[in-house]
């Protein structure tokens, strides 16, 4: 390889984004006690997953029965109270 090789591979190389060397970003600070605290409090008060009723709903689904109208009423009705309207 010739210096003038070289120099066309370096031209081309310097523009090149895969080849920048930059600094990284610094890494972001880790949350605060408080915050972490707060988020471990919310954690805590969730529900427990109740595995009978998602199965129940899998099999709803399944078998097509979960989209009936009266459901799909129901349940635009109850958002409607929410709501307000």
């Amino acid at each position: 390889m010739t210096s003038d090789d070289r120099e066309l591979i370096k031209q081309h190389v310097e523009g090149d984004v895969a080849f920048d060397h930059t600094d990284p970003p610094p890494p972001t600070e880790a949350p605060d006690m408080a915050e972490t605290l707060r988020f471990l409090e919310k954690v805590s008060r969730m529900p427990d997953i109740r595995f009978d009723k998602v199965q129940q709903v899998r099999q709803l689904i399944a078998k097509g029965k979960l989209e009936t109208p009266e459901r799909i009423e129901g349940t635009v009705r109850r958002l409607m109270d929410e709501l307000g309207l």
